[in-house]
C-alpha cells in the first residue's frame, strides 16, 4: 500500500469516530425545557433549595435565616443557586436584617471558629 492510501484510511476512520461522537453528544442533549415545569430552569438533585417556612409558633425569622445559611454553607458554594434563593427568601420575609443574618450566618460557618457561631451570638453583635 502506498503512503497515501494509509494516510486516506485512518483519516476515514477518524472521521467515522468523530461523526459517532457527535451523533451520540447531539443524542444525549437535552435543548429545552421539555417536561420541566420550571420553565427552563433545572436544579441540581445533590442539594435540596433552601425554603424558609413559616411556623405558626412565630419562630425568629432573622435566627431562621441565620441556621439555615449556616447549615447550608458546608454544602454549596456562594455562586450557587441555593445561596442566592435562600438569600432573596430571607430579605423578602425579613428584609434587610433578613439578608444580613442570613449573610452572617454563611460567614460563620466558613469562619476559623464556626462552633463559636450562634443566632444569640450573632443577635448581640449586631443589636
Amino acid at each position: 500500500m502506498s503512503d497515501l492510501k494509509i494516510e486516506a484510511l485512518f483519516g476515514g476512520i477518524l472521521a467515522l469516530v468523530v461523526l459517532g461522537v457527535a451523533i451520540y453528544a447531539v443524542a444525549n442533549t437535552s435543548f429545552g425545557p421539555r417536561g420541566n415545569s420550571q420553565g427552563g430552569v433545572f436544579t441540581s438533585s445533590n442539594v435540596s433549595n433552601p425554603v424558609i417556612s413559616a411556623s405558626a409558633s412565630g419562630q425568629d425569622l432573622i435566627c431562621e435565616c441565620y441556621n439555615d445559611a449556616f447549615q447550608m454553607a458546608g454544602k454549596v458554594k456562594v455562586l450557587s443557586p441555593q445561596y442566592r434563593t435562600g438569600f432573596e427568601q430571607c430579605r423578602a420575609r425579613a428584609g434587610v436584617d433578613g439578608g444580613d443574618a442570613w449573610t452572617a450566618g454563611w460567614n460563620a460557618r466558613l469562619s476559623a471558629k464556626p462552633y463559636e457561631a450562634s443566632c444569640r451570638s450573632y443577635k448581640r453583635r449586631s443589636g
